[in-house]
Order: C-alpha cells, then sequence, then structure tokens
C-alpha cells in the first residue's frame, strides 16, 4: 500500500465514515488514510478508511487541515539532509 501525505495531495479530500478524519480514494486501492495519521488516530479500518464523506471544503479550511497534521511518519524524514 503507497503511503499518501494530506501536505501534497492535490486531489479531493474526504471524511473516513468510521473516525471522522480526513481520507482520500486511490483508484486502485479505495478509500484510505494519509501518512500523517499512521500513529494518530485510532480508526477501525486504518489504513483503509471507511465509506467517503463528501465535503465542501473551501481553501483555507482545507489548508489549515493539511497544515494541522504534523510530519510523524517515521520514514518521510529519513534521507532529510542525505545527498546522493
Amino acid at each position: 500500500m503507497s503511503m499518501v501525505s494530506i501536505k501534497t495531495y492535490t486531489g479531493p479530500v474526504t471524511l473516513c465514515s468510521r473516525c471522522g478524519q480526513p481520507s482520500f480514494t486511490d483508484d486502485e486501492i479505495g478509500h484510505q488514510h494519509f501518512m500523517e495519521q499512521w500513529d494518530g488516530i485510532h480508526c477501525p479500518r486504518y489504513p483503509l478508511a471507511g465509506e467517503p464523506i463528501t465535503m465542501n471544503w473551501n481553501q483555507m479550511s482545507l489548508d489549515q487541515i493539511k497544515a494541522g497534521y504534523p510530519d510523524t511518519y517515521p520514514y518521510s524524514s529519513l534521507s532529510a539532509g542525505v545527498q546522493a
């Protein structure tokens, strides 16, 4: 399962009907959570998500949601500062 960052995701952001957290739908995998949620939510379907709830976000509120998630995924910063 590929993990997708909420901070860089540009597609439609929905809510998980099981836990109410932001989620998205991948054409191959289906409805799932973002990688930043790996240690902060307790969804019984994680890393997948329940049925999507469509939101009519305004851009400011969506930007605030995205900015509110810290970079806590354990492998996302391993290559930070490493140069080839």
